[in-house]
């Protein structure tokens, strides 16, 4: 009964002890992707609509109550979480995609040195 191999290249400190193989297990925590790419996955933007949903209903509720029978209330009601929605991912993309820019840039400026990104380099 052979211990199996859970990934990593063939070759890299596999060599058998005693008839069995070397495992090497990384049991380091890493931040993952999160899910959905850029903006956020489907369960924030979920929670987002619902948050949205639940503070527009409280408001009209205590605001303007007759209004929660109007024929228009619900359609308007959704449309507005839907579009806050959209827009509060939008905001999240562009903050991911502002961070990710200003860490790249930071790395190359460690890279390369007090070079400022002109082409001037200090003598």
């Amino acid at each position: 009964m052979g211990i199996q191999r859970l990934g990593g290249r063939a070759g890299e400190g596999d060599e058998p002890v005693g008839g069995d193989k070397v495992i090497r297990v990384d049991f380091r925590r890493g931040r993952g992707r999160a899910p959905g790419g850029f903006g956020g996955g489907p369960r924030l933007l979920l929670g987002v609509f619902l948050g949205v949903l639940t503070v527009e209903l409280l408001l009209v509720s205590a605001l303007f109550p007759e209004t929660i029978a109007s024929f228009f209330f619900g359609p308007t009601v959704i449309a507005v979480a839907v579009i806050a929605t959209l827009w509060t991912r939008r905001v999240i993309a562009r903050a991911q995609v502002s961070r990710l820019h200003r860490r790249t840039v930071r790395r190359a400026r460690d890279v390369d040195g007090p070079d400022d990104h002109r082409g001037h380099t200090l003598h």
